[in-house]
């Protein structure tokens, strides 16, 4: 068996920025990760053509709030840029589709930051802190098992289907609770309230579909819109100026507002075309000569949404794991995810929020240990 002292599992925001942290500490770790790539709900497209290795377009999360201290500490310190959402011009509302859209001046939404170039860039800045013989991609953790002291970690390579058994001390999850309860077998180790209070919290966006078209200008800034609108119509509720700089990488994205079990009704390509033609009566002809155009429903995402989280309306979640402090400790078992954020929880600023909670038990108990 290999043994490390930390074993980190799920290589999204929260799972990357804990590994980069160990880094700091001189804390020996190997991190995880069931799929192929680092970002968990942080993904994004790269333009095709495009050989510009500084813009993608974001299919997860996007913005940044004023509030969120943290992501912008994290932003600065990797030496990435923010710029302001755009919205800039008139707002547009489609209230029925036998009412023609309304232009709206002066409704733009509040005050936001995104990361230049797309948020995925602070994913891959993230992984080029790490050591690359600490961390493990296409690795699915299958199985937890607390034998005394030690943490037995079962983990499967999903590419060749090799078995390995790890251990470790001290086991840090950076997954939201629901994805804990499905895949990482907590009847072997949680008590029945800690095992019904994973299943009970939402998973952030596990719902969500987003469409994004890119474009070669931003027409709509031209004819004094912010590529804002706000429909009762579909198949998008809600649109906003996708970006990826202020002057660059133009783009509009889109909530699709379907459920991922009706998603699945449609093909991929019928949705998109839908999509475009939507934009088409929002924002004029124009719209119909997109570049590329992206799909992601987040609900159809095995490694993001569970059976639950399909069958329920989205919902912030609310995990309160001061309840569960005792428990946690006595296990040596630390939750990183943002949905387990006290603050902020859901949001890129309650990944960083809960990871930095984590982190801090974790250091404690490693010093306590130590001397």
């Amino acid at each position: 068996m290999n043994k490390k002292r930390v074993i980190i599992v799920g290589g999204g925001l929260a799972g990357l920025y804990t590994a980069f942290q160990l880094e700091q500490l001189n804390i020996p770790y190997v991190l995880f990760e069931a799929k192929d790539v680092f970002g968990g709900r942080i993904h994004s497209e790269k333009p095709k053509g495009n050989n510009d290795e500084s813009l993608f377009h974001d299919l997860g999360p996007t913005w940044i709030f004023p509030h969120h201290y943290r992501m912008k500490a994290l932003a600065a310190n990797l030496e990435q840029n923010l710029f302001h959402q755009h919205i800039a011009g008139a707002v547009v509302y489609h209230e029925h589709r036998n009412i023609a859209p309304k232009i709206i001046k002066n409704g733009q939404g509040p005050l936001l930051h995104r990361l230049e170039g797309g948020l995925y860039k602070l994913i891959l800045a993230l992984q080029a802190k790490l050591s690359k013989r600490n961390y493990q991609l296409s690795c699915q953790v299958d199985s937890l098992i607390k034998v005394n002291d030690t943490w037995q970690v079962t983990v499967k390579n999903t590419k060749d289907a090799s078995v390995v058994i790890h251990e470790t001390d001290n086991l840090m999850l950076a997954l939201p609770p629901r994805l804990i309860h499905e895949y990482l077998t907590p009847a072997h180790w949680a008590s029945e309230a800690l095992t019904k209070a994973l299943v009970a919290v939402p998973t952030w966006m596990a719902n969500q579909t987003k469409f994004i078209a890119t474009y070669n200008k931003p027409f709509w800034r031209d004819n004094g819109l912010a590529g804002q609108a706000f429909s009762r119509v579909g198949p998008m509720i809600e649109i906003h100026d996708a970006s990826a700089t202020d002057q660059q990488g133009f783009a509009l994205f889109g909530f699709i507002g379907l459920s991922s079990q009706d998603i699945k009704s449609f093909s991929i390509e019928h949705l998109k075309a839908q999509c475009i033609n939507q934009l088409k009566s929002l924002f004029g002809e124009a719209a119909q000569h997109y570049e590329q155009c992206y799909l992601k429903s987040w609900g159809n995402d095995v490694h993001v949404a569970t059976d639950k989280d399909r069958a329920e309306p989205p919902a912030h979640p609310d995990f309160y794991i001061k309840r569960f402090s005792q428990e946690l400790s006595s296990l040596n078992l630390y939750l990183a995810g943002s949905e387990f954020s006290e603050e902020d929880a859901g949001y890129l600023e309650g990944a960083i929020n809960a990871a930095d909670t984590a982190i801090s038990l974790l250091k404690k108990e490693v010093l306590f240990k130590s001397h």
